[in-house]
């Protein structure tokens, strides 16, 4: 997995072309290594200057770029019409390095990624973290 950012933004963060960064939601972090590029280019909104990140937006562990997929930082909204998830541009952050706090997304299943470490409070909605959901015995109807 990369992410694409401009040279302004890789220097603010401290990032270098191929270093790993840590890209972060409200909803989830996702890990990737950083493709410095002239390609992307700062905007001025209203006086302040805002940074694109550009990622590969399709499931990445079947896809051609494996690793986290972008899709863990996007809330699961589909349009009402044909049922197709709709958001493809959000807000975020980013910060040089690998994961921060052990947690991927609301989504970790148990084999992907190890619990977090005791010592830090819980990230998720109480009762979230670290349920398993077990599919009802009962027959459908």
């Amino acid at each position: 997995m990369f992410c694409e950012i401009s040279p302004e933004l890789a220097r603010e963060k401290g990032v270098r072309n191929g270093n790993w960064v840590t890209i972060w939601t409200a909803r989830a972090e996702i890990e990737c290594r950083a493709l410095v590029t002239k390609r992307m280019r700062p905007l001025r909104v209203g006086g302040r200057v805002i940074h694109t990140i550009g990622l590969p937006y399709h499931w990445s562990y079947v896809g051609r770029v494996t690793g986290d997929p972008a899709n863990e930082l996007i809330p699961l909204v589909a349009d009402p019409n044909v049922s197709i998830q709709e958001s493809k541009a959000f807000t975020g952050n980013l910060r040089e390095g690998r994961h921060s706090f052990g947690r991927r997304s609301a989504t970790d299943g148990v084999g992907l990624r190890a619990p977090e470490p005791p010592a830090l409070p819980p990230r998720d909605a109480p009762g979230v973290q670290g349920e398993k959901r077990v599919p009802s015995q009962e027959p459908r109807r």
